[in-house]
Formats: C-alpha cells, sequence, structure tokens
C-alpha cells in the first residue's frame, strides 16, 4: 500500500534532506509557465464520461465529508476514469513545447472544487509547491514523476520554509495520488520520461495562489495563479 491507497506505480530514488531536495535550479526556470489565453478556456464537459465523472465530485463534497473522506472516493473515481483515456478530447491534448499546459475541464458553479487536464512535453516539471486544499491526480496517459516533502520548521515564518523528501514516486497510467492539507501537500511533480504526459487533477478550491518552496536558501514566495485573465502572461503561473 503506498500514499494513496489506489496508486499504481513503481517507487524510484529519493533524495534527503543531506541530498538534492528537488529539482535543480535550471529545471524550476523551466517549470515556471506563462501562459496564454488558449491555455485557459473552460468549456462544460460533452463527454458523458467526463460528466459523471462531475456529477460524482458534486454529490461527495455536497455530503460535507472530511478531507480524507473526499479524497478516497474523488481517488476511486479518477482511476476508474483514468483506465482509459477516449473521454479526453483532442483539443484538451494539445501541449506547448515550453511550458506544461493547463487544461480547465470544469469549474463547480459553488467553487468547491475545479478539474483540469494537463499536458507535460517531457522535461517539464514544476517547481515545489504546496496548494492549501485537498486535491487528487491521476494518470491518462504515460507516466508523471512526483516527490513529496514534509516541513521540519514549525511554520511561523511565512518566507521561510525547512523541507525534508520524504517520498519519490513514478506514477503511471491509471495511476493515482493525493493532497491532504496541512501535512501531505507539498511536492514536485513532471515528465521525466521521452514521451508526452496528460494527468488529470481536482483540486479542492478554484485555485489562485500556492507557495513556492526554495530548498537551497528556504525561501517561501507566494505566487500568483491566474487561470482567466488573458493579461496575467506577465505572471508565473504553476500548478
Amino acid at each position: 500500500m503506498d500514499r494513496t491507497g489506489f496508486m499504481s506505480g513503481q517507487r524510484i530514488g529519493l533524495r534527503g534532506a543531506s541530498g538534492q531536495n528537488g529539482p535543480t535550479r535550471e529545471t524550476v526556470a523551466r517549470a515556471v509557465i506563462f501562459p496564454s489565453a488558449n491555455e485557459m478556456s473552460t468549456a462544460s464537459p460533452s463527454d458523458p464520461r467526463l460528466r459523471a465523472f462531475v456529477r460524482e465530485i458534486e454529490q461527495v463534497v455536497a455530503r460535507g465529508a472530511a478531507n480524507r473522506a473526499i479524497i478516497r472516493e474523488v481517488s476511486k473515481a479518477t482511476k476508474e476514469l483514468c483506465r482509459e483515456d477516449s473521454w479526453l478530447e483532442e483539443r484538451y491534448r494539445v501541449g506547448e513545447p515550453d511550458r506544461y499546459t493547463r487544461h480547465v475541464l470544469h469549474k463547480d458553479a459553488h467553487r468547491r472544487f475545479i478539474v483540469l487536464a494537463l499536458v507535460w512535453q517531457p522535461g517539464q516539471v514544476t517547481p515545489i509547491h504546496d496548494h492549501s486544499c485537498w486535491g487528487v491526480m491521476g494518470l491518462v496517459t504515460n507516466t508523471l514523476e512526483e516527490h513529496c516533502y514534509q516541513r521540519l520548521d514549525d511554520g511561523a515564518r511565512p518566507d521561510y520554509s525547512e523541507l525534508e523528501e520524504v517520498r519519490g514516486v513514478e506514477i503511471c497510467q491509471g495511476g493515482v495520488s493525493y493532497l491532504l492539507p496541512p501535512y501531505e501537500e507539498i511536492h514536485w511533480i513532471g515528465n521525466t520520461s521521452e514521451q508526452p504526459t496528460i494527468s488529470l487533477h481536482v483540486y479542492g478550491r478554484d485555485l489562485d495562489q500556492v507557495n513556492v518552496f526554495d530548498p537551497v536558501t528556504g525561501r517561501v514566495t507566494p505566487m500568483q495563479v491566474r487561470q482567466d485573465d488573458p493579461g496575467a502572461d506577465d505572471q508565473p503561473f504553476v500548478i
């Protein structure tokens, strides 16, 4: 049993506090996204399987369950949807050569969750970041690498952190991973394979800001997440 209870993937080498804690500075530089308007289009799900998936999430969050229970149910639904990929339209499979691409599939009318498809070209990764909400990720095609961290400090300084890497996994097609604040929500993910990857993400809020962590200096930087503003292409953008 792994951290999700649902993930199908193999464990890869870990880098602890005494080694390299995360992607290199060169890798992080590639990870910052400057989105264009066409990457931020939103549409109601057209495929009946995706519509059923959204309805199931609506029912789960409407029950007012604890975050861990929500993650359990959403993970099961995500794993089932990601067993194959014919439900995802071609327009949501388009990526960019110099940045991973976010396609918004659904925004809950009550702002309780958001569903996205992310397209990753080989070598595209995120910086280390948090989310301040529950989240579930499923692999639609290929694989992604995920490295997870815990804070060693007490969080008293908003601009500083001490991180330790606690696990690294390769998540394969059909596999699922999760985020659960406050202790299981800091990670970096990326496509370290030689083929494009598509992943499905469900977050427990309409993300507008995350924190990005520098494991070398300890600096914590708030970063705005811009999804709807076509004029936001001069602002960094991460998942």
